[in-house]
């Protein structure tokens, strides 16, 4: 059998014959290799990278550079993407290559070499020093491939970045401290790195305006107030720090994420709480959320709450993904209505109060009977009412509020928005991650 049929045998059906030809393979050792760049460069090869990445790392040391010729040869495309795959997996008997291809020429090869060093576990921390460089690198893909592999190694490299930071080299400082801040945020950073972000922040927010409050999954409180100060302390907020509205925004979508790792509760550790907005404070975060399991009594006894001191407070959820809405209403000390919608769940424990006049305005446009008080049914078959409950949340928000999506350059703002802490995050400590300022 040829090399050229031992490559193709490694997509064989049985799965018998696929491991005896990468055996075969791996003996003849670089004699093998320029078939298996051909395949490696087909993005229609039968063959696949796991089958040739397989085979490769039993090669060894000798398989690099052909991997590495290819990767630079192919066109953009599923074929490059496949070779990346293949190059950055070659293993801890590639990490010399590595390294040297750390001050290579081009800025895909040097950002590759990166990529792959990250994914060497224990063994290429080790070589962290060697990618300092390139967190100041000329190439904005590679910088920001070097802070990503920093922050992927955490706290192990937490010493050699706050070294950089006091010593240079001057072109790496500032993606020393972006991968400081991912991290660890406030608790890894220097007093001096936290002033100098505290400069920073204030150089800008003169000239801050607010933007479109989106994230892919938002909460937030409404309070018919623009005590952002009252409303903080009423929540038990503590720890303000004054941001630009993007920044605050950013960080509550990426706050909303957090609850998809290991400790559900770290998406509720922080706020955004915005400036006075047409009349109206926001309070921005995953811990507003009034259907939420962990925090649903506690939203509807502070809206309750809000509502005795300021009028009106409400609560809203809602997901950019249509996973489904909820909203919570309270006026003057009393809960008005709650209700949840999310596609596949039971959600009936959480309903309060009667249908809202915004709902019932809704049916009517649609051409549907009005909702009877009491459970409302979210099993009918009207798509178009389904649709309108998936989007309930900011489209009552838009009626009785603000629509936070629809917030802009020309929306009416008065003071500064904070960042601020829960108990969840005086507990847990505040978030890391880097802020865009």
């Amino acid at each position: 059998m040829t090399i050229h049929q031992l490559v193709l045998h490694l997509a064989a059906p049985d799965e018998a014959d696929r491991h005896a030809a990468e055996d075969a393979l791996a003996l003849l050792g670089p004699a093998a290799l320029t078939a298996l760049m051909e395949h490696l460069g087909d993005a229609a090869s039968p063959v696949s990278e796991a089958a040739l990445l397989s085979v490769l790392r039993r090669t060894g040391l000798s398989a690099f550079q052909p991997v590495l010729d290819v990767l630079r040869s192919v066109a953009p495309g599923q074929a490059y993407w496949r070779a990346l795959r293949v190059f950055t997996g070659l293993g801890a008997v590639a990490l010399d290559g590595y390294t040297g291809a750390l001050t290579h020429e081009d800025p895909v090869v040097r950002r590759a070499a990166v990529m792959a060093i990250s994914k060497c576990g224990d063994d290429g921390v080790l070589l962290a020093e060697r990618v300092v460089p390139l967190l100041g690198d000329p190439d904005a893909e590679v910088r920001r491939t070097a802070v990503r592999s920093f922050s992927s190694w955490g706290a192990v490299v937490v010493p050699l970045l706050q070294a950089v930071r006091r010593g240079g080299p001057g072109g790496a400082r500032a993606g020393a401290l972006e991968a400081l801040t991912e991290i660890g945020g406030e608790a890894v950073m220097s007093a001096r790195d936290m002033a100098a972000l505290e400069r920073l922040v204030r150089i800008k927010l003169p000239d801050d305006v607010p933007t479109s409050i989106v994230c892919c999954f938002l909460s937030w409180i409404a309070v018919s107030t623009g005590d952002q100060c009252g409303v903080m302390e009423l929540l038990g907020l503590s720890a303000p720090r004054p941001v630009p509205f993007a920044a605050g925004v950013y960080a509550a979508d990426c706050d909303s994420h957090a609850g998809l790792d290991e400790n559900p509760l770290d998406q509720y550790r922080r706020v955004f709480v915005t400036p006075e907005l047409a009349g109206w404070t926001l309070v921005v975060g995953s811990w507003c959320d009034p259907s939420s399991a962990e925090r649903e009594a506690e939203v509807l006894e502070a809206c309750a709450r809000l509502s005795a001191r300021y009028g009106r407070a409400q609560a809203y959820w809602h997901s950019d993904h249509h996973d489904g809405s909820a909203v919570l209403v309270a006026e003057q000390g009393t809960i008005v209505r709650r209700f949840a919608y999310i596609p596949g769940e039971d959600m009936q424990h959480l309903e309060l109060g009667a249908p809202l006049a915004y709902e019932q305005q809704r049916r009517t446009a649609l051409g549907l009977p009005v909702l009877a008080g009491g459970h409302v049914d979210t099993e009918e078959e009207d798509d178009e009412w389904t649709w309108e409950l998936l989007d309930l949340a900011p489209g009552l928000a838009g009626e009785l509020s603000l629509d936070p999506r629809s917030v802009d350059a020309d929306t009416p703002v008065r003071g500064t928005g904070v960042l601020a802490l829960t108990e969840y995050g005086r507990s847990l400590s505040a978030p890391g991650g880097a802020l865009r300022l």
